[in-house]
């Protein structure tokens, strides 16, 4: 006897493509429309750009914000190509929508593509999603998984940006977060420049570089801002202190399990999950017996994933 299908896979749908695209064009598409344009073909693609035009931007951006949140949802919905159509789209909101929507696709085209919208688009919102956009590029470079070219590329156009004075804040932010992970002294003087700054969202995203960059010459500055009055501070503070993994973290962090901004304590429970080792553990397990139910399942995910790490130490010891 066959086994019924869940209602989170994709199954075969008994509306094609072809029939999506044209209720999109009505105005008329509702979620099955939407399922159908995963994985599209090349006639549909085609189809999709004829029709794209007449479609209201209200409506294309609503559409892009559900593909988004269906693909994140379940892996097995694709649609990148259709979020590939509103790159160029005249409403910057779609623009915009278009490049967060590619989060999962790492194809070399998109390297020009984001640059030339991080250098030249008229939004600036649209500039900073770009330079964000980047980010899994300059992962790449890292890893040695792009040809000397496009790495330099990647390279020499987020650290422009980050350093430009043309630019305005936000791209400069948003380009030095995706840089970091490269690290070198023209990094490290960005990332001490925006600490240096008066604006706290500047220093917020150099507190950010500071984790992305893995480099623990950071962890002490890092470390102060536990005690920060403003609660953004304190957030990427957590944050960083898990990518960077050290042990020094887990007191202060232990600390911020107290907060009264949830934000702030959930990025606390992630960085103990992330460091790791017998003190972070003791410390999620002690802080479950008494934390909000909003916060269990993270804690559970963090122990979890701290036991893992200590695992893996065992293994190699």
């Amino acid at each position: 006897m066959p086994t019924p299908m869940s209602p989170d896979r994709p199954a075969s749908s008994t509306i094609s493509p072809a029939e999506a695209i044209e209720a999109l064009g009505r105005g008329t598409h509702r979620l099955e429309h939407l399922r159908a344009l995963s994985d599209l073909g090349r006639n549909d693609v085609r189809l999709l750009a004829e029709a794209w035009p007449d479609v209201s931007a209200d409506t294309k951006a609503a559409v892009l914000r559900q593909l988004e949140q269906i693909a994140e949802d379940n892996v097995e919905y694709s649609f990148g190509r259709v979020f590939r159509a509103g790159l160029n789209d005249p409403s910057p909101v779609v623009r915009q929508l278009a490049i967060s929507g590619l989060w999962e696709d790492e194809s070399g085209d998109l390297i020009d593509i984001f640059v030339d919208l991080m250098e030249s688009d008229e939004s600036i919102d649209v500039r900073a999603e770009a330079a964000s956009a980047l980010a899994r590029y300059a992962d790449k470079v890292v890893n040695v998984e792009l040809d000397e070219q496009s790495a330099e590329r990647v390279r020499e156009s987020l650290l422009d940006a980050a350093d430009s004075g043309f630019q305005p804040e936000l791209v400069r932010r948003r380009a030095l977060e995706s840089i970091a992970v490269c690290g070198g002294a023209h990094v490290d003087d960005l990332i001490a420049r925006a600490f240096d700054s008066d604006d706290t969202a500047t220093r917020a995203s150099a507190l950010y570089a500071m984790g992305r960059s893995l480099d623990r010459k950071w962890l002490g500055t890092v470390l102060t801002e536990f005690e920060s009055d403003d609660a953004e501070m304190r957030f990427e503070a957590a944050r960083a202190s898990g990518e960077l993994g050290h042990v020094d973290a887990v007191s202060g962090l232990s600390q911020l399990l107290g907060d009264p901004d949830v934000e702030v304590r959930q990025a606390a429970i992630a960085a103990l999950g992330k460091i790791g080792g017998g003190g972070a553990i003791r410390v999620l397990q002690g802080y479950i017996q008494a934390c909000p139910p909003s916060d269990r399942e993270l804690v559970d995910d963090a122990i979890a994933e701290a036991r893992l790490f200590e695992t893996d130490i065992r293994a190699h010891a």
